[in-house]
């Protein structure tokens, strides 16, 4: 007992000890002495919670990487072939393209459709990263787009097996590994042959088939991930692989074999999981392959904890912060919340001043400045507004003196060749558009932006012979608000340098689709194309108009394209998005991305 009651003593002792020299130290070293035994305490804390935590989140982390992974890849396959369907659909019932399938048609305009035809193709071969395009009409007309596979003749797509599914359906997928699939004779190798019904849009009649012919390298791009130790395969549902990225591993293969349609643990280490992509005209099934040792917590259990534990370290800050030097203290910490109000854009804020010493002119110099900075906010937010309205109707007047001349020049062009009839046509549409441009709305709705944007390809159509054009865009978007004046320009950059120097046929398509929550909109060309030098000196301007959209535009070429996206970057700023594809001979892809209901309409004024 004696023993006991002597280590008793001198522990507490050595607690008053240590209570004594605390108690002597000054503030300043009070409250770091307080706030480093505060930090050991909670990394030990910390710690601790962890583990526990850790064990028990970390495996409906990698559960759920893998499921979202499942989820992407799907959304990715589908909306891949959804856009391959609706491409198909654009061509086949495209005005020259129909002309292909006629039969009526003299030799030499078939030679001339048929090169176009082949040029067109040929583009859409490079834009879309190396699919086939190829056109088989029952009057005896084939058309592909690249030399690089050459059609087999022997091909009767009549006599195939799965001839009466295709005509039923309007469309069949043949996929699979060998000489016999597809439609070309040096096409051994894996891939996959979508055939379409081509019918005339007037009479409804049969007049061939549309091909599409996706290799296997486009089918491993859907699959590509940027994750470490995250692998992902392609089966058929009969056994067959179609591409994989799973590493070599003879136990792990034996177990992906019989896999579950679920996420399950293998070798301790690997979470597996197979999942059925069913379409009308194909079955694949999904396998994903995680490495568990490669994944990282991302678990809101953990956030909470550490945040509840950062709380209480801070309440028992503040507590003996205020035990020991309330009085400095107080001020110092409604200065600091004045400043996070001010930060919160509560400007203006004036704090109550109580003291009469240093701490009170501390006081009142914030008060000063809060002040200082209210009045200086607010003048310059005034400037802003009127600076950024001036610049946009500077921006909307921009175009107008562009479109003009082009336009007088048509008309001059038409009266000198006497077709005055003609002349007097594009009069009435260019007095019918300059009544849309006099409206002082700033928000129309999408159709009549399309409307205005038909109009003016009416006009173009006098000025090049052999334009075609064409226009997919959903009818439940038509009433939406969209900013005037956005797809002229675009279309007017296409003629006006897409096609100055092309000889055949000028075709412009424009699609708009809902994507997610927003509005796509697709500009393509099948003109001259840019150079890579032009295109990433374009790209390098658009990059200074999202640096310094105030900054006026500089009259040098393009300025259609930097009009539309100074304007869209002024009204959606970082929600808008721009992506401008082209290559030379080929053509130029400009798709605009902005929020589907972040415009508003405006009350009609009329002049």
């Amino acid at each position: 007992m004696e023993v006991g009651s002597g280590a008793q003593k001198e522990i507490l002792n050595l607690f008053n000890d240590i209570k004594t020299r605390f108690m002597h130290l000054g503030l300043k070293k009070k409250t770091v002495t307080f706030v480093m035994c505060t930090f050991i305490g909670t990394v030990l804390l910390a710690s601790i919670v962890f583990g526990v935590v850790y064990t028990n989140s970390w495996r409906s982390t990698v559960v759920n990487h893998v499921k979202s992974m499942e989820t992407e890849k799907e959304e990715n396959i589908r909306n891949y072939f959804d856009n391959m369907d609706g491409l198909a659909y654009n061509i086949c019932y495209s005005n020259w393209m129909q002309d292909i399938f006629m039969k009526s048609v003299s030799i030499q305009r078939r030679q001339e459709m048929e090169e176009n035809a082949g040029d067109f193709l040929g583009s859409l071969s490079t834009l879309y990263e190396g699919n086939q395009f190829a056109i088989i009409a029952l009057n005896g007309t084939r058309v592909t787009g690249t030399d690089s596979y050459r059609l087999d003749y022997n091909v009767d797509i009549e006599q195939k097996d799965w001839y009466e599914e295709l005509i039923r359906n309007g469309k069949y997928v043949e996929a699979g590994e060998g000489s016999d699939k597809g439609i070309y004779r040096n096409h051994p190798e894996w891939n996959m042959t979508i055939y379409y019904v081509v019918h005339d849009y007037n009479t409804l009649e049969r007049t061939g088939f549309m091909v599409i012919t996706i290799p296997l390298k486009n089918i491993n791009k859907l699959l590509d991930t940027s994750y470490e130790g995250t692998w992902l395969a392609l089966e058929e549902r009969n056994g067959g692989v179609i591409c994989s990225d799973i590493p070599d591993n003879p136990d792990l293969e034996s177990r992906l074999e019989e896999l579950p349609f679920r996420v399950t643990r293998t070798d301790n280490r690997y979470f597996t999981s197979k999942k059925e992509i069913d379409t009308e005209f194909f079955r694949w099934d999904l396998i994903t392959v995680v490495d568990e040792k490669y994944q990282t917590m991302n678990n809101p259990m953990m956030v909470l904890v550490f945040v509840g534990i950062l709380v209480l370290v801070g309440c028992l800050l503040i507590v003996v912060a205020a035990a020991v030097s309330r009085y400095l203290t107080n001020p110092i910490l409604d200065c600091a919340d004045a400043m996070l109000e001010i930060r919160n854009n509560n400007i203006g804020i004036q704090i109550e001043n109580t003291y009469f010493d240093e701490i009170g002119e501390l006081i009142d110099g914030f008060n000063e400045m809060s002040g200082s900075i209210y009045s200086l906010i607010e003048k310059n937010k005034m400037i802003s507004t009127l600076q950024k309205n001036a610049e946009i109707k500077i921006l909307e007047r921009q175009i107008n003196p562009h479109f003009l001349f082009n336009t007088l020049e048509i008309i001059n062009s038409l009266i000198l060749n006497g077709k005055e009839k003609s002349a007097v046509k594009v009069c009435e549409t260019l007095g019918q558009l300059y009544r849309y441009n006099l409206r002082q709305n700033k928000w129309i709705t999408l159709r009549e932006e399309i409307d205005y944007t038909m109009q003016y390809l009416l006009i173009m159509k006098y000025k090049i012979n052999d334009l075609t054009y064409f226009c997919d865009v959903d009818e439940k978007l038509m009433e939406l608000p969209f900013l005037k004046a956005i797809l002229q320009p675009l279309v007017e950059n296409s003629i006006k340098h897409g096609f100055q120097r092309k000889q055949q046929e000028c075709c412009i398509s424009i699609n708009i689709r809902k994507h997610n929550e927003n509005l796509h909109i697709e500009v393509m060309d099948n003109g001259g194309g840019m150079e890579e030098a032009q295109l990433a000196s374009l790209n390098e301007e658009i990059y200074k108009i999202y640096e310094n959209p105030m900054e006026r535009l500089a009259e040098e070429t393009h300025i259609g394209i930097k009009n539309v996206v100074q304007r869209m970057y002024l009204e959606y700023a970082e929600a808008f998005r721009v992506k401008i594809i082209s290559m030379a001979g080929f053509g130029t892809r400009i798709e605009l991305e902005i929020p589907e209901n972040s415009g508003r309409r405006e009350e009609k004024a009329y002049v």
